[in-house]
């Protein structure tokens, strides 16, 4: 891999850097057992097959050095240049990692309509692998520090065997920025502690604000579980309205309507939380991307007014975003 860096590695001739979030700032431990760079495609592998055992260091340096240079370079992939990461900045090539994506466990309570990942049936065959060394590896060859993003991602990390003892470790550690994604099937004393300390933001994937649609999205009745479960984040006085972020993706003839995303959002009001994040079916967007359904621009804007009157902070993905910033345009 090394000698297929040094042989297209060309210098540009333009007079800018270009820049990449995840080229320059992240590294990724997939579920597909490999360590990489980027978490959207397979640029930047540091390590397949990885077994969780021992990450060698100098060649994540070497790498990720390299593949810098690459996107630098006439020859960077067609990928990174129709990638919407892919920016002119003035990039610094250092071995620092400010984003650290935990995506090494595809394992799920649910079974999400939206969701690409195993389904049930596929569950008992897959396994998992360990990286509570590799963390430690990282931490002590300086590559993250405290102001390192952690990131919690893919299935649901509560249910990993090592969840808690990583996370006690960042705490400890004194990490000031986690994210977990969770469907908050499970309480975890652990979350509890990092939020108790304003260092982690949760996000809890509901899409719905009643049981029925819970149930017909994710596959289980279990929303008043996920309801006690967040009522029990939500114990602390503030920051914690904050630190709970409710999720709502969108999904064709399902809750794309103002009523399930109004049920929705007066659910979070009632509980007390004071920021959303809103997206959209992936598979569903990519269908409709060149021509948004008036409907869909409508929902956006509903959700944006409803959010400002209530003094509750929106977050839209990128699509969403795309969308909300098309309508702004004109």
């Amino acid at each position: 891999m090394l000698n297929f860096f040094k042989q297209i590695n060309k210098p540009s001739k333009s007079n800018s850097y270009k820049y990449c979030k995840f080229i320059n700032e992240s590294l990724v431990f997939d579920y597909n057992n490999n360590v990489k760079l980027c978490p959207l495609s397979d640029f930047g592998i540091i390590c397949n097959k990885y077994n969780g055992i021992w990450l060698d260091i100098e060649k994540l340096k070497i790498i990720k050095s390299e593949s810098i240079n690459i996107i630098n370079s006439l020859n960077c992939p067609i990928l990174c240049k129709n990638c919407e990461y892919y920016k002119d900045n003035k990039h610094k090539n250092d071995n620092s990692i400010k984003y650290l994506y935990l995506s090494n466990w595809k394992n799920c309570y649910l079974n999400c309509l939206y969701c690409d990942y195993p389904k049930e049936e596929d569950l008992i065959k897959a396994g998992h692998y360990d990286i509570f060394q590799s963390i430690k590896q990282l931490i002590d060859s300086q590559l993250i520090d405290v102001n390192t993003t952690i990131i919690f991602d893919c299935g649901d990390a509560t249910i990993h065997p090592e969840f808690d003892k990583i996370l006690y470790y960042f705490i400890n550690y004194g990490m000031r920025n986690i994210i977990i994604n969770t469907p908050a099937m499970r309480y975890c004393e652990s979350i509890s502690e990092a939020i108790a300390k304003n260092i982690a933001q949760v996000i809890i994937p509901i899409d719905s604000g009643c049981p029925y649609i819970f149930g017909r999205i994710k596959g289980t009745n279990k929303f008043d579980i996920v309801i006690s479960n967040l009522k029990r984040y939500l114990s602390f006085e503030e920051p914690s309205e904050k630190r709970v972020i409710l999720k709502y993706t969108i999904l064709n003839g399902i809750n794309d309507n103002q009523k399930e995303l109004l049920d929705w959002f007066m659910l979070a009001r009632d509980l007390g939380i004071k920021k959303l994040t809103i997206d959209i079916d992936k598979k569903w967007y990519n269908q409709i991307k060149t021509s948004i359904p008036q409907y869909l621009k409508e929902l956006v804007i509903f959700i944006k007014t409803m959010s400002q009157y209530n003094e509750i902070e929106i977050d839209f993905c990128d699509r969403t975003s795309f969308i909300y910033n098309t309508i702004n345009k004109k």
